[in-house]
């Protein structure tokens, strides 16, 4: 019912305003026009009113302002405004004249009242549109909140210190190099990065994506300690650009691999995981593609990550209006296709 409230607010507004002027412009002296439905040109104008609103409140605003596209949106304002009301003052003089009081007005008259009414008409648009993207802004800072909030919390119950984890693994990892285990070693290692960086690494909004794709390495990595050496499986990673400068909000490509190994690894057949990483002009694009099996032997643990559902909301939180996700399938081919707008 909530989402109804809205639309039907719009509708009593406009066609109250529609009503009241309609009924002041009919009483007033030399409004009385008999010479034509002048309810068609009081129509006309609104239209053109609500033209400016809606363009404004629903479109402008809240893609330039996503963008944070400032002088696009300062641009595209004045651009569609000066359009609107020229279009609405030639249709006025040229057609509507006769159904005004105003029949023996200059064309600049007609232009100037048009830009009054347009100009009260575009600053209320601007008003509603930054109070409404601000209260989605809140809206979303209050689930990012209890999201956060509710991962301490989760953790906290865990009631088991990272700090103790990392002695731990350091004791193993220590004791695997003395028994002269040195792939059970680096194993332990990497295990121990890849716990270190979601503990540490992820409290920041936004990450190196050199770090981003070590973790990812890494992950692999542990996971291929678990497949034998006649087991017919392919990891393959490749990256492309610049790593370095350009930052991304942690453990968003991981899901990917994650829904890959655990849908696309079969010991029993030849397995291939293709993972590519592209950075061009501030723009990510990452694509995994996996062989599809009716069964699998791969990650079972479906609570593992994120999930891509779970993605999915996260990135419409994180990157809205800046990055598009699909997935298909394609020759015996499972692909995901990630495209990020980078900072």
């Amino acid at each position: 019912m909530k989402k109804y409230i809205e639309p039907i607010i719009h509708i009593l507004v406009w066609g109250l305003g529609y009503f009241l002027i309609l009924n002041y412009t009919a009483t007033i002296g030399d409004f009385r026009k008999e010479s034509g439905p002048y309810w068609l040109a009081i129509g006309f104008g609104m239209l053109m009113n609500q033209t400016i609103f809606y363009a404004t409140a629903f479109f402008l605003v809240p893609k330039f302002l996503r963008l944070k596209k400032i002088k696009a949106l300062i641009i595209s304002l004045l651009g569609g405004f000066i359009l609107i009301n020229l279009f609405e003052s030639i249709i006025d003089y040229g057609y509507l004249v006769n159904f005004f009081s105003s029949a023996s007005e200059s064309f600049v008259v007609y232009l100037i009242y048009n830009s009054v009414v347009s100009f009260f008409i575009l600053l209320v648009a601007l008003s509603y549109s930054l109070i409404k993207y601000w209260i989605q802004n809140e809206k979303l800072k209050r689930v990012l909140l209890e999201e956060k909030l509710s991962t301490e919390m989760a953790f906290l119950k865990s009631k088991i210190n990272p700090h103790f984890l990392f002695n731990v693994l350091n004791s193993l990892y220590a004791k695997s190099l003395t028994s002269n285990a040195p792939e059970l070693a680096d194993g332990i290692a990497k295990l121990a990065e890849l716990m270190r960086y979601m503990v540490y690494e992820t409290n920041d909004d936004k990450v190196a994506l050199e770090k981003e794709i070590h973790h990812l390495k890494n992950f692999i990595e542990v996971y291929q300690l678990r497949i034998s050496e006649n087991d017919d499986v392919f990891i393959n990673l490749v990256t492309k650009g610049d790593t370095k400068t350009v930052k991304i909000s942690p453990m968003l490509l991981i899901p990917f691999v994650e829904n890959a190994i655990k849908h696309g690894v079969n010991p029993k057949t030849k397995s291939v995981i293709n993972i590519s990483i592209e950075t061009q002009e501030s723009k990510l694009y990452f694509k995994v593609t996996n062989t599809i099996h009716k069964s699998t032997n791969g990650i079972t643990d479906t609570s593992s990550g994120f999930g891509l559902d779970n993605l999915k909301k996260r990135l419409s939180i994180l990157y809205p209006d800046t990055h598009t996700i699909e997935t298909k399938e394609e020759n015996g081919f499972f692909i995901s296709l990630l495209n990020l707008k980078l900072d």
